[in-house]
């Protein structure tokens, strides 16, 4: 009995391997061989290719930098002048964009460009984005150059708005105006969308021109917005630059707690407080994360990568449904891996008290969610209720402020993803293209309702330290990683229309 239960156990357990090293094999490379391309000497030996001057381009975005289009939270603060002095520039700039495009204004500040097409062809449209808007500059006195200098150093060039987001805006007109010159027309309708408050949730703006569409029946074959990079060191078992193409994008849901206890003077405290029962209820939410899970988005991310990658992982990850808890443990080891697996919770206000010797009778705090597939605002809040558990703290939605579900997940085998996979290798070289989920929110969102796949994705290779730029302080572009840009826009078009 025991040789057959021993038996039994050897033939289940071979049988085991044989299956896992046979998901290994058939875990076959998905990247495109292509030659990159030479835009340098393109420009110098294709008489067609007219109007190619990097010093204009630098210059263009340089000038872009220099307007003050904040988005603030008080929207006392907004200065329209900016904008509307921001769109004359444009107007100056790219002559052949705005007199050839037709350009339809949203709440006054957004734009919206159409490129028609071929009449007669059956393809539907597609939408680039970028906004115009950025953030506020929090304290100038970090920044060595003043933040709307647009100062051009010789290698960069430098101010708020560099990487996100003006520069994917000026790239894309530069494209434009580039085809244009040429006598180019596409098979196709594109149209471009600026908007001018993405930095607070494009309910002005991108949110009303897809609502627009919607009624005059547009739909949308691929959406491109700005989300994910090209990146060195993110997973430490790539050894190439890794692009990833934002396929879905992570919930937001801000979370607002509220204590309510009793009040009195510093010198007799009770046993519990207003502010300690607050601060152990951020520590609970801290310490109960709400649980991991290899998602979509991430199952097909590693798909790609896996392949590139040493044996030992290219096993594991062949056969993730069997080694799930052991990759989502060594995944939940980074704070950038954790945040691609699970619902991310950041403690981001706290108030309370307003004199050194009183005992507040209420205190307040923010938890900022940032919700990955599977899960949802309403999963957060009931997460949150049942962690706390405490009468004295009121669990709410925080008001008037972005709210929004994890996306939908669109299609990495569509012929569309495989057209920006083949541009990024024409453009970049050899690097590793993979699809993925990004951990912010973009005012793609908006255009779920009229698009077949929505895809993020900013042509440009970043350090960890060239990611603190953004909204941080010292935000600056190479010149170099700018002209690549315009040099990805332009061919993306191109290959478009060849499709």
């Amino acid at each position: 009995m025991i040789k057959k239960f021993l038996l039994f156990i050897t033939i289940s357990l071979s049988t085991l391997l044989i299956w896992m090293i046979w998901n290994m094999s058939s875990f076959s490379s998905k990247q495109i061989n292509i030659d990159s391309i030479d835009f340098l000497n393109i420009s110098r030996v294709d008489s067609t290719f007219i109007g190619y001057d990097p010093i204009k381009f630098t210059e263009n975005l340089s000038e872009a930098i220099k307007y003050k289009t904040i988005s603030y939270s008080d929207s006392s603060l907004f200065e329209p002048i900016q904008f509307l002095s921001f769109h004359k520039f444009l107007e100056r700039a790219y002559p052949l964009v705005f007199s050839n495009l037709e350009k339809s204004n949203f709440s006054n500040y957004s734009i919206l460009l159409k490129w028609n097409g071929n009449s007669e062809s059956l393809h539907n449209p597609i939408l680039l984005m970028a906004h115009m808007d950025v953030v506020p500059v929090e304290n100038q006195d970090s920044w060595t150059n003043f933040p709307f200098s647009g100062k051009i150093d010789g290698d960069y060039v430098w101010g708020r708005g560099a990487i996100d987001d003006k520069s994917s805006l000026i790239a894309i007109l530069e494209s434009l105006e580039l085809l244009l010159y040429s006598g180019f027309t596409p098979n196709r309708d594109i149209y471009i969308a600026i908007g001018h408050d993405e930095e607070n949730s494009g309910r002005n703006g991108n949110k009303l021109i897809s609502e627009s569409l919607r009624n005059e029946g547009v739909y949308f074959d691929m959406v491109l917005d700005e989300g994910s990079v090209l990146t060195e060191g993110i997973i430490s078992s790539v050894e190439k630059p890794l692009a990833v193409i934002g396929i879905a994008e992570k919930g937001y849901v801000s979370i607002e707690l509220t204590c309510n206890y009793g009040s009195g003077h510093s010198s007799m405290p009770d046993k519990e407080t207003t502010i300690g029962k607050l601060s152990k209820a951020i520590v609970k939410i801290e310490r109960n994360r709400m649980p991991s899970k290899l998602t979509a988005p991430v199952k097909k991310f590693f798909s790609y990568i896996g392949p590139e990658m040493s044996f030992q992982n290219r096993f594991l990850l062949s056969n993730s449904s069997f080694f799930s808890a052991s990759i989502l443990s060594k995944l939940n080891e980074d704070p950038i891996t954790s945040a691609m697996v699970g619902t991310t919770a950041a403690p981001t206000i706290i108030e309370g008290g307003l004199k050194s010797n009183v005992l507040p009778s209420m205190a307040r705090a923010v938890i900022n969610y940032r919700i990955r597939q599977g899960d949802s605002i309403n999963k957060v809040l009931k997460h949150v209720e049942m962690i706390i558990n405490d009468n004295d703290i009121s669990v709410k939605v925080l008001n008037d402020d972005l709210r929004a579900e994890p996306s939908k997940v669109s299609n990495p085998e569509s012929p569309e993803f495989n057209i920006i996979h083949k541009t990024i290798n024409e453009i970049f070289g050899d690097v590793i293209v993979a699809p993925g989920v990004i951990l912010a929110t973009t005012d793609s969102r908006h255009y779920q309702k009229i698009a077949k796949n929505i895809y993020r994705f900013m042509p440009i290779q970043m350090t960890s330290d060239d990611l603190s730029m953004v909204h941080g302080s010292n935000e600056k572009i190479s010149i170099d990683s700018f002209i690549t840009m315009i040099h990805f826009y332009y061919q993306l078009i191109k290959n478009i229309h060849a499709s």
